[in-house]
């Protein structure tokens, strides 16, 4: 229910189901802490809440569920190395996080967490080559990186190596599903800045 009110735009009342979604599976794992599954289920609603919240505008709720999200992302991982939609859970919790802090101008923050971001979704693509979210992935994360260069340090250069390897995978990407717009709208905004 929580996402179909998101797909509809009605984010407040998105809300009021992922909070009860948050308080049952809270209450899931906190009666079995060794539930693999409801841990999971606990991470991915700090992370709706926290997507839900972005949406709305309110920053300042945003960073404690993004938080929680990558602290149980971490752990889940950290336990279960060789899951790998675990890892693919915690470089997009480290997006988030690098995410929030630009919007709340902490960029040597959000540095961190990108380049986090980024190297986890470069073992994933290394891994899985042909796996088009990871590619994906890898490449919004050079774009991310791009971004922080171009704007923190006006570092030009570096922004526009790092866009050139989103541009590559993107591409790519765009000639194998050609009707999927998020690849093209990402392919077009990184040739502007090229």
């Amino acid at each position: 229910l929580g996402s179909t009110h998101t797909a509809l735009g009605h984010l407040e009342k998105a809300l009021e189901y992922y909070e009860k979604d948050l308080q049952l599976t809270k209450e899931l794992y906190e009666a079995y802490p060794n539930n693999v599954g409801y841990k999971n289920g606990l991470a991915i609603s700090y992370g709706k809440l926290g997507e839900t919240h972005t949406a709305l505008g309110n920053l300042d709720r945003v960073l404690q569920f993004f938080e929680q999200y990558n602290q149980l992302e971490k752990e889940l991982y950290e336990a279960n190395p060789n899951n790998v939609s675990f890892k693919n859970g915690l470089a997009i919790s480290y997006s988030k996080l690098g995410s929030t802090h630009t919007a709340l101008g902490h960029l040597d923050q959000a540095l961190q967490f990108f380049e986090q971001y980024n190297q986890l979704e470069k073992e994933l693509y290394e891994a899985y080559p042909n796996h088009v979210e990871f590619k994906n992935g890898l490449a919004i994360s050079y774009i991310s990186l791009g971004w922080y260069y171009e704007t923190k340090d006006q570092s030009l250069d570096q922004a526009k190596i790092y866009y050139q390897k989103s541009k590559l995978l993107l591409e790519e990407l765009v000639v194998r599903f050609p009707n999927y717009l998020e690849f093209s709208k990402n392919l077009d905004w990184v040739k502007k800045k090229l």
